[in-house]
């Protein structure tokens, strides 16, 4: 915001802030760049909200999908990814047993369903091996299943035979 901005407009600009609204909010309505706002804003002595969780502009709510499993912000959770986000699957089999699954004990998705995270979907492994081995078990089924017509594949789709 120039020097050609009024003192009414840098007033206005103040209390719509002071008021909760965004410094990008108030500039996109002014036709102005955010840096420009800030700049008065920060003037006028007012400190910028930090863009993380809720304040940040693109928040939807804490809830992502991260390599096709559901995840919620939680910064502080001990088995949060990179970023602050833990997957829910980890969180529901940790209400059930009231402690929080360690790295080395694998949760599997009983309907291979990674969006389903009902408790009643998961099951915790005591080791990786055990995880490899309820895979192996379920490829081994549908391997039979193939080989008895129940699955077809065509056009590079599998598709059940009662279809």
């Amino acid at each position: 915001m120039a020097k050609q901005h009024s003192n009414e407009l840098q007033k206005e600009t103040v209390k719509r802030f002071k008021k909760g609204e965004s410094a990008s909010s108030i500039a996109k309505s002014l036709g102005l760049y955010t840096t420009s706002i800030t700049r008065v804003l920060k003037r006028h002595g007012l400190e910028m909200r930090e863009c993380v969780g809720e304040n940040h502009p693109s928040w939807k709510g804490g809830k992502i999908i991260k390599t096709g499993y559901p995840a919620t912000y939680n910064p502080n959770h001990p088995r949060r990814m990179n970023i602050p986000y833990v997957y829910n699957h980890i969180l529901e089999m940790e209400k059930k047993i009231g402690r929080v699954p360690s790295k080395t004990e694998p949760i599997h998705h009983i309907d291979i369903d990674r969006m389903n995270y009902n408790i009643k979907n998961l099951h915790l492994c005591k080791n990786n091996s055990e995880h490899q081995k309820l895979h192996a078990s379920l490829n081994k089924i549908i391997s039979q299943l193939v080989k008895s017509g129940i699955i077809k594949f065509k056009n590079g789709k599998y598709y059940s035979a009662t279809q």
